[in-house]
């Protein structure tokens, strides 16, 4: 007789998937093999990536805005949980807000919608995922961080500054998120 181990089904969830890298990593996933749920703040925008998506056995759509109060951010990521056996296994934090323009030409609203998005949005997922996944003794969550983080571009300049802050509580994260010096909780990633 043959034992064969059978590898352990991740179960992602991907924040900003209506485009770009966040739909790209969606289907890619779905490629692997392993579960995924995709978000966005509003699937009725793209009822066909939301079918194309839920096509799939291991592929899940919901509605997630990562402006939302904590406690509903909570609720939302906490009913994405009980969907796949075993639970988020991968947090990809990818939802983000861009404004163009010199720092003295932006509003000071746009400034905080961007900062808004980009570092409370993604803090209030880790505090809904992060609980989760030390009560499992494992996880990863991955931040889509920029370039934009590490170095400051013309016309960037707010979205840099919400990507620095990002970088600082990635760091801060790192220091404290590990449940033994094994396993890491927190993950970064630089991505443009």
């Amino acid at each position: 007789m043959v034992i064969v181990a059978v590898p352990k089904k991740n179960t992602w969830m991907v924040t900003g998937c209506s485009n770009g890298i966040g739909l790209a990593l969606v289907r890619y996933i779905l490629t692997t093999g392993d579960n995924v749920i995709a978000t966005s703040r509003n699937p009725s925008n793209t009822p066909e990536l939301v079918k194309e998506i839920q096509s799939h056995p291991n592929g899940a759509w919901l509605r997630l805005d990562v402006l939302w109060s904590q406690e509903k951010i909570s609720e939302a990521i906490g009913a994405a949980d009980a969907l796949f056996e075993g639970g988020i296994t991968v947090m990809v934090n990818n939802a983000a807000y861009v404004v163009l323009g010199a720092i003295e030409d932006i509003r000071e609203a746009d400034a905080k919608a961007e900062f808004e998005t980009n570092v409370w949005g993604c803090l209030r997922v880790c505090k809904a995922t992060i609980p989760k996944m030390r009560q499992r003794k494992s996880g990863t969550i991955v931040q889509i961080s920029s370039v934009c983080g590490l170095a400051v571009f013309p016309a960037l300049g707010m979205y840099s500054a919400s990507k620095f802050a990002l970088e600082g509580k990635c760091l801060a994260s790192q220091s404290f998120s590990s449940p033994s010096p094994k396993k890491k909780i927190q993950k970064n990633s630089h991505m443009c």
